[in-house]
Protein backbone atom coordinates (compact mmCIF):
# COMPACT_ATOMS: atom_id res chain seq x y z
CA UNK A 1 0.00 0.00 0.00
CA UNK A 2 1.38 3.37 -1.00
CA UNK A 3 1.62 6.14 1.61
CA UNK A 4 -1.49 8.20 0.98
CA UNK A 5 -1.77 11.95 1.22
CA UNK A 6 -4.69 13.46 3.08
CA UNK A 7 -7.30 15.13 0.92
CA UNK A 8 -7.55 18.80 1.95
CA UNK A 9 -10.02 19.15 4.84
CA UNK A 10 -10.92 15.44 4.90
CA UNK A 11 -9.45 12.35 6.42
CA UNK A 12 -8.71 9.59 3.90
CA UNK A 13 -10.96 6.58 3.52
CA UNK A 14 -9.45 3.69 5.45
CA UNK A 15 -10.03 0.40 3.66
CA UNK A 16 -9.13 -3.12 4.66
CA UNK A 17 -7.73 -6.01 2.70
CA UNK A 18 -9.54 -9.03 1.36
CA UNK A 19 -10.39 -11.37 4.26
CA UNK A 20 -10.54 -8.56 6.83
CA UNK A 21 -13.80 -7.75 8.61
CA UNK A 22 -14.29 -4.13 9.69
CA UNK A 23 -15.07 -3.70 13.39
CA UNK A 24 -17.62 -1.26 14.71
CA UNK A 25 -16.20 1.91 16.23
CA UNK A 26 -16.23 2.05 20.03
CA UNK A 27 -17.91 5.47 19.86
CA UNK A 28 -21.19 3.70 19.05
CA UNK A 29 -21.16 2.13 22.52
CA UNK A 30 -19.69 4.69 24.90
CA UNK A 31 -19.95 8.39 25.61
CA UNK A 32 -16.33 8.46 26.79
CA UNK A 33 -13.91 9.28 23.95
CA UNK A 34 -10.74 7.25 23.49
CA UNK A 35 -7.45 9.14 23.15
CA UNK A 36 -6.70 7.63 19.74
CA UNK A 37 -10.10 6.48 18.45
CA UNK A 38 -12.01 9.45 19.84
CA UNK A 39 -10.25 12.14 17.78
CA UNK A 40 -12.69 14.06 15.62
CA UNK A 41 -10.29 16.60 14.08
CA UNK A 42 -9.03 16.34 10.53
CA UNK A 43 -5.41 16.83 11.55
CA UNK A 44 -4.62 14.16 14.12
CA UNK A 45 -5.62 10.47 13.89
CA UNK A 46 -8.10 8.49 11.88
CA UNK A 47 -8.33 4.80 12.74
CA UNK A 48 -10.28 1.87 11.34
CA UNK A 49 -9.80 -1.57 12.83
CA UNK A 50 -10.30 -4.93 11.13
CA UNK A 51 -10.04 -8.56 12.16
CA UNK A 52 -8.95 -11.41 9.97
CA UNK A 53 -11.61 -13.95 10.89
CA UNK A 54 -9.44 -16.99 10.19
CA UNK A 55 -7.19 -16.29 13.18
CA UNK A 56 -8.70 -13.19 14.90
CA UNK A 57 -5.59 -11.19 14.01
CA UNK A 58 -6.15 -7.45 14.49
CA UNK A 59 -5.22 -5.00 11.75
CA UNK A 60 -5.85 -1.32 11.43
CA UNK A 61 -5.45 1.45 8.94
CA UNK A 62 -4.15 4.54 10.66
CA UNK A 63 -3.93 8.08 9.32
CA UNK A 64 -1.24 10.13 11.05
CA UNK A 65 -2.24 13.76 10.44
CA UNK A 66 -0.15 16.88 10.80
CA UNK A 67 -1.15 17.31 14.46
CA UNK A 68 0.77 14.09 15.29
CA UNK A 69 4.01 15.75 14.19
CA UNK A 70 7.19 15.53 16.25
CA UNK A 71 10.26 15.90 14.03
CA UNK A 72 9.36 18.23 11.13
CA UNK A 73 7.19 16.34 8.65
CA UNK A 74 7.11 13.14 10.72
CA UNK A 75 4.93 11.60 13.43
CA UNK A 76 5.93 12.08 17.06
CA UNK A 77 7.11 8.90 18.76
CA UNK A 78 4.42 9.39 21.42
CA UNK A 79 1.69 9.30 18.79
CA UNK A 80 3.15 6.08 17.38
CA UNK A 81 3.40 4.60 20.89
CA UNK A 82 -0.24 5.53 21.61
CA UNK A 83 -1.43 3.72 18.48
CA UNK A 84 0.63 0.60 19.27
CA UNK A 85 -0.57 0.59 22.90
CA UNK A 86 -4.18 0.85 21.79
CA UNK A 87 -3.85 -1.78 19.04
CA UNK A 88 -2.15 -4.31 21.32
CA UNK A 89 -4.79 -3.79 24.01
CA UNK A 90 -7.54 -3.92 21.44
CA UNK A 91 -6.21 -7.21 20.08
CA UNK A 92 -6.74 -8.63 23.58
CA UNK A 93 -10.28 -7.21 23.70
CA UNK A 94 -11.08 -8.83 20.35
CA UNK A 95 -10.17 -12.18 21.88
CA UNK A 96 -12.33 -11.55 24.96
CA UNK A 97 -9.76 -10.17 27.41
CA UNK A 98 -10.65 -6.73 28.88
CA UNK A 99 -7.16 -5.36 29.62
CA UNK A 100 -5.13 -2.31 30.54
CA UNK A 101 -1.44 -1.83 29.80
CA UNK A 102 1.10 -2.58 32.52
CA UNK A 103 4.26 -2.24 30.42
CA UNK A 104 4.98 -1.48 26.78
CA UNK A 105 8.24 -1.36 24.85
CA UNK A 106 8.52 0.35 21.48
CA UNK A 107 11.30 0.17 18.91
CA UNK A 108 11.49 2.83 16.21
CA UNK A 109 13.16 1.90 12.93
CA UNK A 110 12.49 4.87 10.67
CA UNK A 111 10.57 8.12 10.67
CA UNK A 112 6.89 7.91 9.78
CA UNK A 113 5.77 10.79 7.50
CA UNK A 114 2.74 12.78 8.65
CA UNK A 115 -0.33 12.90 6.39
CA UNK A 116 0.11 9.24 5.59
CA UNK A 117 -1.91 6.07 6.05
CA UNK A 118 -0.12 2.98 7.35
CA UNK A 119 -1.07 -0.42 8.71
CA UNK A 120 -0.94 -1.40 12.35
CA UNK A 121 -1.01 -5.09 13.21
CA UNK A 122 -1.33 -6.49 16.73
CA UNK A 123 -1.63 -9.96 18.19
CA UNK A 124 -1.61 -11.92 21.43
CA UNK A 125 1.56 -13.93 22.02
CA UNK A 126 0.35 -15.72 25.15
CA UNK A 127 -1.98 -15.51 28.14
CA UNK A 128 -0.83 -16.47 31.65
CA UNK A 129 -3.68 -16.10 34.12
CA UNK A 130 -4.51 -12.37 34.20
CA UNK A 131 -1.38 -11.46 32.20
CA UNK A 132 -1.74 -10.99 28.45
CA UNK A 133 1.45 -10.64 26.41
CA UNK A 134 0.89 -8.82 23.13
CA UNK A 135 2.96 -7.51 20.24
CA UNK A 136 2.42 -5.16 17.35
CA UNK A 137 3.98 -3.27 14.48
CA UNK A 138 3.35 -0.32 12.20
CA UNK A 139 4.35 -0.71 8.58
CA UNK A 140 3.59 0.08 4.98
CA UNK A 141 4.34 -2.80 2.63
CA UNK A 142 7.87 -3.93 3.46
CA UNK A 143 8.73 -0.65 5.23
CA UNK A 144 8.68 -1.21 9.02
CA UNK A 145 8.34 1.99 11.06
CA UNK A 146 8.06 0.56 14.58
CA UNK A 147 7.34 -2.56 16.59
CA UNK A 148 6.22 -3.18 20.15
CA UNK A 149 5.71 -5.69 22.90
CA UNK A 150 3.49 -5.25 25.90
CA UNK A 151 2.24 -6.76 29.11
CA UNK A 152 -1.46 -6.18 29.70
CA UNK A 153 -3.51 -7.08 32.75
CA UNK A 154 -7.06 -8.42 32.60
CA UNK A 155 -9.36 -6.38 34.84
CA UNK A 156 -13.04 -6.56 35.70
CA UNK A 157 -15.14 -5.60 32.70
CA UNK A 158 -17.33 -3.35 34.88
CA UNK A 159 -14.38 -0.97 35.35
CA UNK A 160 -14.74 -0.01 31.68
CA UNK A 161 -18.23 1.46 32.16
CA UNK A 162 -20.09 1.96 28.87
CA UNK A 163 -17.16 0.51 26.95
CA UNK A 164 -18.02 -2.93 28.36
CA UNK A 165 -20.93 -3.01 25.90
CA UNK A 166 -18.37 -2.77 23.14
CA UNK A 167 -16.65 -5.99 24.19
CA UNK A 168 -19.99 -7.81 24.03
CA UNK A 169 -20.64 -6.34 20.56
CA UNK A 170 -17.19 -7.33 19.29
CA UNK A 171 -17.66 -10.89 20.59
CA UNK A 172 -20.99 -11.09 18.76
CA UNK A 173 -19.42 -9.67 15.60
CA UNK A 174 -16.58 -12.21 15.77
CA UNK A 175 -19.01 -15.12 16.14
CA UNK A 176 -21.02 -14.26 13.02
CA UNK A 177 -20.46 -16.70 10.14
Amino acid sequence: MKLMQKAKGNKPELKGESGWTALDSIEKYTSEPSFVLGDRSDDRFAVRYFVRKTDKQLFGRIFFGKATQGPPGHAHGGSIAAVLDEAMGFSAWVQGHPVVAAKIEIEFFQLLPVNSVVTVEAWIERVEGRKVHAAGKIYNGDKLFSSSRGLFIIIDLEKFGDASHYLHRIKAQMNKP
